[in-house]
Parts: C-alpha cells; sequence; structure tokens
C-alpha cells in the first residue's frame, strides 16, 4: 500500500515537470498612454484646451477686478440706483466666472475620461493579441492603485505595447 501511494505521488511530481511554468506580463497602461504617440498628441490637445479655458476665465476675473476698483473709487460719487446696478451686475459677473470655471472643469473631465476610455478600447486587443502570441498566461496592469511591490524587468511589457499601439497610428 505504501509503495502504490508511493508512486502515484511520484507520479503527479513528474507531471508537474513536464508542464510549461505560468508566464505573466505587465505593462502599465498609465505610461502607454503617456508615452505612445496616440497619448501624446491627446495631451498636447488636452492641455492647449485647458490653457485656453483658463485665459476665458482669468480674462472675465480681471473684468470682475477692475470693475470692482471702479466702483470702489466711485462708489461715494454714484446714486443709489447706479449702485446697486453696479452691485448687480458684478454679481452677475462673479456667478459667470463660478459657472465658467464649473463647465471648464466638466468639459474637461468629459474629454478626459471620454480619451481614457478609448484608450482603453485600443490597447485591449492590442495586449490580447501580444499576450497569445508571445503565449503569457496573464497580462496585469501596474498603475495606480496596483499592490506590486516588485517585479522584474523580465515581466514589464508596456515597452512592447507601446510600440505595437504606435504601429496603429497613420499619419
Amino acid at each position: 500500500m505504501k509503495k502504490t501511494i508511493l508512486l502515484v505521488l511520484m507520479g503527479f511530481s513528474f507531471l508537474g515537470l513536464a508542464q510549461e511554468p505560468i508566464k505573466i506580463g505587465i505593462v502599465n497602461g498609465d505610461v502607454v498612454i503617456q508615452q505612445s504617440i496616440k497619448g501624446k498628441r491627446f495631451f498636447e490637445k488636452f492641455k492647449a484646451f485647458n490653457e485656453k479655458k483658463t485665459e476665458e476665465i482669468k480674462a472675465k476675473i480681471e473684468t470682475f477686478k477692475k470693475m470692482e476698483s471702479d466702483f470702489q473709487a466711485k462708489a461715494q460719487s454714484l446714486s443709489e440706483e447706479k449702485r446697486q446696478a453696479t452691485a448687480r451686475e458684478m454679481q452677475n459677473l462673479q456667478t459667470e466666472i463660478k459657472r465658467l470655471q464649473e463647465d471648464a472643469k466638466r468639459e474637461s473631465d468629459a474629454m478626459l475620461n471620454e480619451a481614457l476610455a478609448g484608450f482603453q478600447k485600443d490597447l485591449a486587443p492590442i495586449i490580447q493579441d501580444l499576450a497569445q502570441k508571445e503565449k503569457y498566461d496573464m497580462v496585469v496592469n501596474d498603475g495606480p492603485g496596483s499592490n506590486f511591490l516588485y517585479y522584474s524587468a523580465r515581466v514589464n511589457i508596456t515597452g512592447k505595447v507601446i510600440e505595437l499601439y504606435d504601429a496603429t497610428v497613420k499619419d
């Protein structure tokens, strides 16, 4: 009986030797997006959009500051009716500035979220093809929130993914 159990255990141990080791790849999706051609183009466009919105808001703020300064300088000489009208105008301008800021944030967030969803959609088949061609058993994302303490550069396939993604760019 002991010999039979020993033979069965030895048989199972040889089965383990016959299997290929598990191959795992790690890709940092954020790095792919930041360093790829499409990602760089998007972030240039995104930066320009945000700079334009910031300039629009700054111009409104400057208009408000000038109006406020003029109002304070002339407040004593203005009639009550004119003071109230100017105060209302300033309050409306403050509200407009606040709306511009909120709209800019909302548009910026929507633009970023839409782009990230597009990148995810583009990258998923590229990573799957790479994993199948190079026989990876698993590909894991090393981005914000991942808990990797260490991994060898040997398993990092981020560079390969960037190359494959850039190859899809048609100028």
